[in-house]
């Protein structure tokens, strides 16, 4: 029951999601069953998102998605697809993180290499 209720939800935020044109402010029409997602570049810009407060790249291959209140992220369920290919995104961090520089409520993503090497890669982040 529970893997058909998230199947269900994240085909439609995906669904929501691959359209990239638009402002966060109609993301909620776009991805109206997910609590938050973003779709990040490899420079770790938001191209688009919903509950997105921003997201960055302090190094290569480490990102940071800051997620807006009430969603608490030390235990959400979020997903991570990559944008890039041969690039393995995962969860490094949840808050409180050194990579993110403590920002409260805050993802730390580690992209990595198929050789395992950290590396920058574009990808969404979705939680349902």
């Amino acid at each position: 029951m529970l893997r058909r209720a998230l199947a269900g939800c994240l085909a439609l935020a995906a669904a929501g999601l691959v359209a990239a044109a638009g402002s966060a402010a109609n993301a909620d029409i776009k991805a109206p069953n997910a609590r938050a997602g973003a779709i990040v570049d490899s420079y770790g810009a938001v191209i688009d998102g919903k509950n997105v407060i921003r997201s960055w790249r302090p190094s290569e291959g480490s990102y940071c998605v800051q997620i807006a209140p009430p969603i608490d992220t030390r235990d959400a369920l979020i997903l991570l697809t990559s944008r890039t290919e041969g690039r393995v995104p995962s969860i490094a961090y949840r808050f409180p993180s050194q990579q993110c520089d403590n920002h409260p409520n805050t993802v730390a993503v580690r992209v990595l290499s198929t050789a395992g090497k950290s590396a920058n890669g574009g990808f969404d982040l979705l939680i349902p």
